[in-house]
């Protein structure tokens, strides 16, 4: 029964990123009228920013995420001002090519720099006083995913 929850569980916490996800495309498809294809490579580099701060830094979980937030949205703004404001008047075929070539050299990059294997985030202490059983053991976790790395922030 526990592992019927916990692949319930997971299936449901994977869905709801895909969701997120799909809805980022479409706000920026629909609202901006631009095809951007590189926006899990932002959410990807907010990940690893975490992973970096936690586990190789020391910090505390929860001071490293506002941190990978800013430093996602500081990389988004400065590649917004330097490449993507040249984008927007083009046709959606340019910004698809462009953004997924984007995507691509950061995967490559992640790649090369982190390596294709896993990587789990120590998560904080406070973790070990929830129940065994809440919605199984995994109720922290989160999927960054990408077609090489995926990284899992799991018990």
């Amino acid at each position: 029964m526990t592992a019927i929850l916990t692949n319930l569980f997971d299936g449901v916490a994977y869905g709801m990123l895909l969701f997120v996800l799909a809805c980022g495309l479409a706000v920026t498809l629909g609202l901006m009228n631009f095809v951007n294809l590189a926006h899990g490579a932002f959410a990807m580099t907010g990940g690893y920013v975490c992973m970096v701060l936690v586990n190789r830094m020391g910090w505390p979980f929860f001071a490293a995420l506002p941190l990978a937030f800013v430093s996602s949205a500081a990389i988004g703004i400065a590649l917004e001002r330097t490449l993507y404001r040249h984008l927007y008047t083009r046709s959606h075929l340019d910004q698809v090519l462009f953004t997924i070539g984007l995507t691509f050299m950061s995967v490559a990059a992640v790649d090369y720099i982190q390596g294709s294997s896993r990587v789990f985030i120590n998560l904080p202490a406070a973790r070990s006083r929830l129940p065994k059983r809440v919605l199984a053991s995994t109720i922290w976790s989160a999927m960054v995913s990408r077609p090489q790395i995926t990284m899992i922030i799991s018990r």
